[in-house]
């Protein structure tokens, strides 16, 4: 099973995810965990994974807002 490296980022209203692979896959969420869920719904529809599994990397200014 392929694993995905997604990258997580904090805006002022929302985190922000995306695909360190593949580039056109990202997503936002209120929540980091809807972010999560959200950018796992766009790799199963635009890569056609079903259940990818996910490598989750937090943004350094995010990690010391946590």
């Amino acid at each position: 099973m392929q694993v995905f490296t997604i990258e997580i980022e904090k805006d002022e209203n929302f985190y922000i995810a995306q695909c360190k692979e593949h580039s056109n896959c990202f997503t936002q969420g209120k929540t980091i965990e809807e972010t999560i869920h959200n950018i796992k719904e766009v790799i199963e529809l635009i890569i056609e994974i079903k259940k990818p599994k996910l490598n989750v990397l937090l943004k350094e200014e995010l990690i010391n807002a946590i």
